[in-house]
């Protein structure tokens, strides 16, 4: 049940950063990776083992990787420009920083 609820976490956490890093560009970057950081932490905190937090870092990277990606009216949420790169980069590094956190 815990697997399952760090995958549901991971999978919120990834689709609200998505939608948020496009709002109000500076403000909406901060929001979606902040939240990022926050919500894997959390999953660590509750659950007190490192592997759901690498569980629900790695079904966000799945949500960041489909939105990415053409969809079926080659639309994009993630865009290859300036903020989506920095976007990506910044999640990655707060996404290993939750990792590293101690899980208690």
């Amino acid at each position: 049940m815990r697997f399952i609820a760090a995958l549901a976490i991971g999978v919120a956490s990834g689709v609200a950063a998505i939608f948020l890093h496009h709002f109000a560009p500076p403000f909406g970057i901060v929001i979606a990776i902040a939240g990022t950081f926050v919500a894997i932490w959390s999953v660590g905190r509750t659950y007190g083992k490192r592997i759901y937090k690498i569980v629900a870092a790695t079904s966000w990277l799945a949500i960041f990787w489909r939105g990415a990606s053409l969809g079926v009216g080659n639309e994009l949420f993630v865009q290859g420009d300036r903020l989506g790169n920095i976007f990506l980069l910044s999640s990655v590094i707060a996404l290993i920083f939750a990792i590293a956190l101690p899980a208690n």
